[in-house]
């Protein structure tokens, strides 16, 4: 077992375990997913992984991603009844956790930029990983993750997690201020999470079908932009959608000086892909502010990553002496 680790993915719709060769490489036929059933525990559901993979032991380097803030010892999974304890599984495994969010696992996985297509959005140039920059990975599923990823010019790579998901959203246009005011009432700030998700895409048709008075065709997120296409209604809403997640992202950009590149993950945005590279839509990403050039020519590509989760955590682990 030298030189093999364990890698996980702790997420709101359940837990993923697999293994990694002595290269780092995650070993696909290896992977295995446990739902709620399996309780709260993340040791437990790696005692279940070790029987059901038929080890003798489990190795002692692991690197797990979460949905949450990787800090202190308990680590509280957003918006389920699991949690990770560094010091439950040091004591199992042998050796401390490396424990990071998942969106910061998410850039780890594009850091060798080979398991990525990235596709063009509009006319924006197309994100060149391979170069040295510092880049913005921005998630929009059913949360917002934002990390931020860095290609030192020796090689070498920085990953840096944030929770800008959770920032306060400033719209940048009257109807989206009034659109705010109507699903949020009396909520200051808006947390930016709250609009821009599967979540905030349903509460965009919801509040544009009572305010115009229609009937609503959808209640799932899925379904709202499977009719963007034949529906009025339903474009109106991913389109409000897109243009929240271009004001925020471009403030991101400032932020972070993310000059060299946003990239975008997530089903949602890779269903919404279309309306996110509409002229109108680069547009709002510029602005007309001091740097509204030099926004106009940040390349910005989306991509859909297979298990960038557990990828981006053996990435890590790789790169990691702990």
């Amino acid at each position: 077992m030298d030189g093999v680790g364990i890698v996980g993915h702790v997420g709101r719709k359940g837990l993923r375990f697999a293994l990694t060769d002595r290269t780092g490489e995650l070993l696909p036929g290896t992977m295995r997913h446990y739902g709620s059933e399996h309780g709260s525990s993340v040791s437990g559901t790696l005692s279940t992984f070790q029987r059901d993979s038929g080890l003798g032991r489990l190795p002692e380097r692991s690197a797990i991603a979460v949905a949450g803030l990787a800090r202190g010892d308990a680590i509280s999974i957003t918006h389920t009844p699991w949690y990770v304890s560094r010091s439950g599984l040091r004591a199992m495994l042998g050796q401390p956790p490396l424990i990071l969010n998942d969106f910061e696992a998410e850039a780890w996985a594009l850091s060798d930029h080979r398991g990525a297509a990235l596709l063009p959005l509009g006319a924006a140039p197309a994100v060149r990983l391979q170069e040295p920059g510092t880049y913005c990975v921005i998630g929009m599923t059913s949360g917002l993750g934002v990390s931020v990823l860095v290609h030192e010019p020796d090689g070498s790579v920085r990953v840096l997690a944030t929770e800008a998901g959770h920032a306060g959203f400033a719209p940048a246009s009257r109807a989206m201020a009034d659109l705010l005011a109507a699903i949020f009432p009396n909520r200051f700030p808006v947390v930016a999470e709250h609009l821009i998700s599967a979540t905030g895409l349903v509460a965009i048709y919801t509040e544009l079908a009572k305010a115009q008075k229609l009937a609503m065709r959808a209640t799932k997120p899925e379904d709202i932009t499977r009719l963007a296409g034949v529906d009025p209604l339903a474009r109106q809403a991913c389109e409000m959608l897109c243009e929240a997640f271009w004001t925020y992202t471009s403030g991101l950009v400032l932020t972070f000086g993310a000059w060299d590149g946003v990239i975008v993950t997530g089903k949602l945005a890779m269903a919404l892909r279309d309306l996110l590279s509409l002229e109108a839509m680069a547009a709002v990403f510029h602005g007309t502010g001091k740097y509204m050039r030099l926004l106009a020519a940040v390349p910005r590509s989306v991509t859909a990553l297979e298990h960038g989760e557990l990828n981006g955590a053996a990435r890590a682990l790789g790169s990691h002496v702990h």
